[in-house]
């Protein structure tokens, strides 16, 4: 052929290329193509020859990485840490920077432990594009499903006066982000699923060294006793609706390659359960294998339960669907401009579109999850001789013979899921693990006496009903000789409602893979009611500790504490005419501890308390009114993103009234608002940082009212 020859089929292709990305709907061109041709090649004609005059641009906050010695990040091989200079919007600090293993381009960002980056001790940047986008979906349904997921976001790196581009901003999972979601001191872990290899048998915890031994041990017993159901008599592992939730991500987001790729899980000391986490992936790489490991999170697809909420959550989430959609397109408008980097951005929105379809469409919609879900799982074939050796950490073994012996040799009965103890006295010599679902109830004039380190643990519903003149006693048995902690641990639906008990002697205790910090702990209940107690002369962390759900105290006295008197987390409630005192001497802890809950406290009495009268911390709320703080250290406390509203109360002799400050640096400060209040003979009247503020206003006014259910 001639010249004349190329330069017409050159001018015919470049024609036809110029029509075809000029005139055809950008959906088609965003779809897929044959011979291989892949998205980049796409987007390099589509920059190349589109002129639809369809452009337009955005802006990203600006992170700056520079480094006075030493190279540039983007120069720097291998993954260790080196040190940098970090800036953006109001922050600037000396930080370590390493490449991330998983991606390439990727960098994690690690900030000094006092002076964390916005609350976030560890941030990880990955280089981002439009698909990049699909990350914030997926943190939507994730947020939809109920599950812990990492916020996302796109910034524009610098490094060292180099515009590297746009990238992924997201927190890293670790401690600090697990407690600031309500998991403090959750042991972080994976979970594999090829049943060809080994260490997948058992979830790889990072650093705790008992939670790998107590889980395994664990699931080598549940295993051993229902063989390939997976199914636990003493209790699930996992919480249904977060496993279900987490199933269906997996399902939603690698389709029938659900089990191809490792799993982020907590354990939750608080609870004894492993919590599903969601964290996009970082890599297109996935686990060549062709078996399934039966685990924690697979056996859950062998269980009804979880089952049917996948069922009904698929549904529901059908239902949400138009919802959802929305949210997509919002950030589509919001993040699609800048993405695009100041190209025509219609093959961009199209190829959203299709993401969009992919993960919430209707013909994802009709389809059955748990069809995708289905595999057959076995497994490792040595599992048996592997985990025989593991150390049970648990009482609950034992605990059979010793509930055996209680209904054989004293009044205590059964009838039907209940077991009561009616007036008599009760030794409980070893650790007593009530099974699943039973409710106890200790009726009028019951005497409790528990042995050294002893604990009762109840995994049902709790109903003491004593009186003041006919209380229900719970004591060691030695008064020199501590007893662990009577305990209940809920599932989330538990009541407990606790009258007339007097209690004293114990301390704190660990049964299980729970710890419980109470002499008296209620872990999980959805409502928890204490009336007409004395609960005194603990041994460990609280008197009285309650995790989870509604709580009422109401005419109780709780004295002598060796630490903290009372403390609530993550509670909605009231506390009202209690009184909180301690004349120890070798106490040094606060009477009421609030954490991450909403409190209301009327016509209570503080006194004598060493460290803090009432210390409010964690994004708390809390309002007290008609109370009397009385020689207490300092009376009323709020750290850490909380709010404390305080009237009508009487400050008397303290050495500081009121305080606020950030304590943790993962939160910022707080707030304490002073109405008005009688204050007497107090060494300082308040106290506090930078960051919080304490002010005073005329009147409690109606929104705080209503916030804290007055009328």
């Amino acid at each position: 052929m001639g010249l004349r020859s190329w330069l017409i089929a050159a001018t015919v292709v470049l024609a036809m290329l110029l029509a075809l990305f000029h005139f055809v709907d950008p959906e088609r061109l965003a779809g897929d193509w044959p011979l291989g041709i892949g998205d980049q090649e796409v987007d390099a004609y589509a920059d190349l020859l589109e002129w639809r005059g369809d452009t337009s641009s955005g802006s990203a906050e600006r992170y700056l990485i520079s480094s006075a010695v030493g190279a540039c990040i983007e120069d720097e091989r291998g993954t260790r840490w080196s040190r940098h200079w970090f800036e953006a919007e109001g922050f600037g600090d000396s930080v370590k920077v390493r490449r991330l293993r998983t991606r390439e381009g990727g960098y994690v960002i690690r900030f000094g432990r006092e002076e964390p980056f916005r609350s976030q001790r560890h941030i990880v940047l990955t280089p981002a594009d439009p698909s990049s986008l699909r990350a914030k979906y997926i943190e939507i349904l994730a947020q939809e499903l109920g599950l812990i997921v990492p916020e996302v976001s796109f910034i524009r790196l610098i490094a060292c006066g180099r515009d590297l581009g746009l990238y992924l901003k997201e927190e890293r999972i670790d401690a600090d982000f697990l407690e600031k979601r309500g998991l403090p001191g959750a042991a972080l872990a994976t979970q594999g699923h090829d049943a060809g290899r080994p260490d997948h048998l058992f979830p790889a915890f990072e650093e705790d060294s008992l939670a790998p031994r107590l889980i395994s041990a664990r699931l080598s017993r549940a295993f051993r006793a229902r063989g390939s159901r997976g199914e636990d008599d003493e209790g699930a592992i996992m919480d249904a609706e977060k496993l279900a939730a987490a199933l269906i991500m997996a399902w939603v987001e690698h389709g029938d390659d659900a089990f191809t790729h490792e799993h982020l899980l907590a354990y939750d000391w608080s609870m004894g359960r492993m919590v599903p986490l969601h964290r996009g992936m970082r890599t297109d790489e996935s686990l060549q294998c062709t078996t399934r490991m039966l685990d924690p999170l697979t056996a859950g697809l062998n269980d009804e339960a979880v089952r049917a909420m996948i069922a009904e959550r698929w549904l529901r989430l059908g239902e949400e669907a138009w919802r959802l959609r929305e949210r997509f397109s919002v950030m589509d408008r919001a993040w699609l401009p800048l993405l695009a980097e100041g190209r025509s951005t219609a093959l961009s929105r199209a190829r959203a579109a299709r993401m969009h379809e992919d993960l919430i469409g209707d013909a994802r919609l009709k389809m059955d999850p748990l069809a995708g879900l289905d595999v057959a799982l076995k497994r490792y074939a040595g599992a048996e001789a592997f985990s025989v050796g593991i150390p049970s950490v648990s009482s609950s073994s034992d605990s059979a013979s010793v509930l055996a012996g209680l209904l054989s040799r004293t009044k205590a009965h059964r009838v039907d899921d209940t077991i009561f103890f009616p007036r008599g006295r009760y030794a409980i010599d070893g650790d007593l693990v009530f099974p699943h679902r039973l409710a106890v109830v200790l009726e009028q004039g019951a005497r409790i006496e528990l042995a050294a380190n002893v604990s009762v643990v109840v995994n049902g519903g709790l109903r003491v009903l004593g009186t003041s003149r006919n209380p229900v006693f719970i004591r060691a048995k030695d008064d020199s000789a501590p007893f662990g902690s009577f305990a209940v641990l809920g599932e989330g639906e538990t009541t407990v409602s606790i009258t007339g008990l007097q209690m004293s002697g114990g301390r704190e205790a660990r049964i299980d893979g729970v710890y419980f910090s109470g002499m008296l702990a209620v872990h999980g209940a959805m409502s928890t009611t204490l009336s007409d107690c004395i609960i005194r002369g603990s041994f460990g962390e609280d008197l009285l500790n309650i995790k989870g759900g509604r709580a009422e105290l109401r005419g109780c006295t709780f004295e002598d504490g060796h630490a903290d008197l009372v403390d609530l987390d993550r509670c909605t409630g009231s506390v009202s005419s209690c009184v909180f005192r301690n004349g120890r001497d070798d106490a040094n802890g606060d009477g009421l501890d609030v954490s991450g809950s909403r409190i209301l406290v009327q016509d209570c009495a503080f006194s004598a308390l060493r460290d803090k009268g009432i210390s409010v911390g964690e994004a708390s709320q809390l309002l007290v009114m008609g109370s009397r703080f009385q020689a207490n250290g300092s009376a009323l406390v709020a750290k850490d993103l909380s709010i404390a509203y305080a009237s009508d109360n009487a400050f008397i002799g303290n050495r500081t009234v009121f305080a606020a400050y950030r304590k943790k640096p993962i939160y910022g400060g707080a707030r304490v608002v002073r109405y008005r209040n009688l204050l007497d003979a107090n060494a300082q009247e308040q106290q506090a940082d930078e960051l919080s503020a304490i002010v005073e206003a005329s009147g409690l006014d109606e929104k705080v009212r209503r916030m804290f259910g007055l009328q």
